[in-house]
């Protein structure tokens, strides 16, 4: 009887304080950033990080389609080594050292879009109608 009354009080008080905690988050509004807020390098380094991993999906999509049309013609067009949509379900994996050169291609191939963002940014600044 008395492990009852304890479980219900505990539940009582921690309804009572997510109710609570309810009620006073209502109660603020945010605030929009400031532009003084964030230091020019902070947003630089935001749009970077977004751009490199926002491109990364393309980028390993473009690999390994390349590679796997290389490896296709450089094996006498070998219907194993035919790329996605051309291949069957039975098509020639990847070595450990071809999915290293792959992932390690797509990922500096991001990084180059990345930094050719950043340098465009840098001329878009620079010009004279900004």
């Amino acid at each position: 009887m008395i492990g009852k009354t304890i479980r219900g009080a505990f539940i009582a008080i921690a309804l009572l304080l997510v109710l609570t905690g309810l009620a006073t988050a209502q109660d603020r509004t945010p605030q929009p950033y400031t532009p003084e807020e964030f230091q020019t390098w902070m947003k630089e380094a935001w749009r970077g990080a977004a751009v490199f991993v926002g491109s990364f999906p393309f980028t390993l999509f473009a690999t390994l389609e390349a590679y796997d049309t290389v490896r296709y013609v450089s094996n006498n067009f070998n219907p194993s080594y035919a790329p996605w949509p051309l291949g069957s379900g039975a098509a020639v994996s990847y070595s450990g050292e071809e999915t290293l050169w792959l992932a390690l291609s797509a990922v500096s191939l991001s990084m180059v879009i990345a930094g050719i963002d950043f340098l465009l940014g840098r001329i878009n600044e620079r010009s004279p109608s900004h």
